[in-house]
């Protein structure tokens, strides 16, 4: 069939007219509100329009946040508030635990500096695992005399330490 038969033979579409004026009429509408929300006027009068609605919202403004606090707190959902408190205490738990771990630092090159002048005042060079690695408790018996001391002295000496009740003061 060519073209023209194909023509012929088609029906005629009663809504292709009204989709066609539906088109034309929203493309109208579109250019004209472009226009009018562009223009300087209706900028003022919106600007106008805000200010109002705020000034007429403000003295609602605190009871309803109140009345919001209260229904949170009564359904135990925390609020922008107590996420901030706790935010806080985070931060600053990672500052002391910063803290500590520089003092933590600053202790194992202390002892390492003794451990070394240790070794080498008594000219017994240090076995390598044992310059690095902390050294554990060893549990001695109370009588049992130990033959090398790192001041060179036989008298023996307490090593064991009573345990402290109370936390030193100056760190938390």
């Amino acid at each position: 069939m060519s073209e023209a038969e194909v023509g012929a033979n088609k029906q005629p579409d009663p809504t292709e007219k009204l989709r066609q004026m539906r088109d034309a009429y929203l493309e109208i509408w579109s250019k004209n509100l472009i226009e009018t929300v562009n223009s300087e006027g209706y900028a003022k009068a919106s600007g106008m329009a805000l200010d109002s609605i705020l000034a007429v919202a403000a003295p609602f403004k605190e009871p309803t946040e109140q009345a919001m606090l209260k229904m949170l707190q009564q359904l135990n959902i925390p609020t922008s508030a107590d996420f901030a408190v706790l935010a806080g205490r985070i931060t600053n738990v990672e500052l002391l635990l910063d803290n500590l771990d520089a003092k933590l630092d600053r202790i194992e090159k202390l002892l390492a500096g003794m451990k070394a002048a240790a070794s080498a005042e008594v000219g017994v060079p240090m076995a390598p695992e044992r310059a690095t690695a902390p050294k554990a408790a060893k549990k001695t018996a109370p009588n049992k005399p130990t033959t090398l001391r790192a001041g060179g002295s036989s008298k023996r000496t307490t090593t064991a330490k009573a345990a402290r009740s109370k936390p030193r003061k100056g760190t938390r």
